[in-house]
């Protein structure tokens, strides 16, 4: 099968590595495969992910004539490097992969680069979850609703979601979400991750523990609620340091300092790493911290990241991370209440020996869990078994604008009689 990959390339976009890789895997599997790099304003100098596969900027792609069967575009929350993959939508048949749940950055996004008018908010809220969502429009544009009102009400995932002929899902919490809105084959596929070359958590000379957060330091990250535990619990503070290790804004920075300042918690933030830097802080660390409130992200690559190296990984119990198997992660309240962080985080200070055994059993689990070939194998009969349902999805969608123009519901006699027919000629389940 000839597959376009949509993916960001750039090397910022974890999205983009692991994407470059299934892209790769698929090549292997005997598909002609292209990369189409997805971001909005394609910077050739920028450095970017290696691949042997051909590879485009799509504002180079004559989306119209493109000659591929099928797409396959990875849909994340960052409309900068996600751009690209929205144009692909309704022009080449799409399986989406949904690296998050949440993508009304996208779409907001989307409304600000195709220079949308302002009330195209309120009219696909109001399109995808009815009338009285429609409330909610003005606030969440103007910053007034908190993101996990936002995220639980209006995440405007269903809005890429109809718009693709397959969906991939990274989780089983969002999946029905997906099954609901596109009109093909939808299957969950669990991130596939390399892990990097860190040693196994041996035993420490060192009286101190070392707790870490990786990735882009924004309040959703709750570090602010792990400073307050260390600093509210005796033993926390007394044992435990914490290190953050990439971007953060200067405000952040200066207002989670100023908390650890206050509760005397030993804090360090180093900032963006290289990958060099990252494998050293990921050996020096006892504990891995992998926090979110609310939980955006279908996978999240940071746990997966930690449960490989071997550290035991401290998890918010809700979306992916409870799906993870209790005895492999610690998970807190998905509130992240200081209190209960700290209680959470105490016999992992004080006993080496768990800290040790639940990182093996963790790292174990991980490297048979999150393979490519693992997803590989529910990835590639999805691809296919899109493109045989795609003659279906067409006649379906003509019969449905058809009925349309003649004003007939969904439970108008004629329309039922028409989509049975329908099924007898192309059933739903053919692969």
């Amino acid at each position: 099968m000839k597959i376009a990959w949509v993916t960001p390339i750039n090397l910022r976009s974890a999205i983009g590595r692991a994407g470059v890789e299934t892209a790769q895997a698929l090549a292997a599997r005997g598909h002609e495969v292209e990369i189409w790099a997805s971001e909005f304003d394609y910077d050739p100098a920028e450095p970017r992910h290696s691949t042997s596969l051909p590879m485009r900027p799509i504002g180079e792609v004559d989306l119209d004539h493109s000659g591929f069967d099928l797409a396959v575009v990875n849909f994340g929350d960052n409309f900068l490097f996600h751009a690209g993959g929205l144009e692909v939508l309704e022009r080449i048949p799409t399986v989406g992969i949904f690296h998050d749940v949440f993508i009304h950055n996208l779409f907001v996004g989307w409304l600000w680069g195709t220079d949308q008018p302002p009330h195209g908010h309120l009219a696909n809220v109001e399109q995808i979850y009815g009338r009285a969502a429609g409330a909610l429009s003005a606030p969440a544009l103007a910053g007034q609703l908190s993101l996990e009102e936002i995220a639980a009400k209006i995440p405007m995932t269903e809005w890429v979601a109809r718009r693709c002929q397959g969906a991939v899902a990274h989780a089983d919490f969002y999946r029905p979400r997906l099954e609901a809105s596109c009109p093909g084959p939808v299957d969950t596929a669990r991130l596939p991750w390399r892990g990097r070359a860190v040693a196994s958590l041996g035993k420490r000379r060192r009286e101190r523990v070392v707790a870490l957060t990786v990735g882009v330091m924004n309040p959703n990250k709750c570090c602010d609620a792990v400073i307050e535990a260390i600093g509210r619990s005796p033993v926390l503070k007394d044992r435990l340091d914490y290190v953050l290790a990439g971007p953060i804004e200067d405000g952040e920075r200066a207002r989670l300092q100023g908390l650890a300042d206050g509760l005397g918690v030993r804090l360090t933030m180093l900032g963006p790493v290289s990958d060099a830097e990252l494998e050293q802080r990921l050996e020096a660390a006892d504990i891995l911290i992998c926090l979110r409130r609310p939980v955006l992200e279908g996978a999240s690559a940071s746990a997966i990241e930690g449960m490989l190296s071997g550290r035991p990984t401290v998890v918010a119990d809700a979306g992916f991370y409870a799906e993870l198997p209790d005895a492999l992660v610690v998970k807190v309240d998905p509130a992240i209440d200081p209190a209960a962080l700290a209680a959470a985080l105490e016999p992992l200070v004080l006993d080496e020996p768990a800290r040790r055994r639940m990182g093996a059993a963790a790292s174990a689990w991980a490297t048979e869990t999150f393979t490519q070939d693992r997803y590989i194998a529910v990835l590639e009969p999805l691809i296919e078994a899109t493109a045989a349902a795609l003659p279906r999805m067409r006649t379906a969608g003509q019969l449905g604008r058809l009925f349309a123009r003649m004003d007939l519901g969904p439970d108008d006699p004629g329309a039922v009689r028409a989509l049975a027919l329908l099924d007898q000629l192309c059933p739903s389940g053919a692969a």
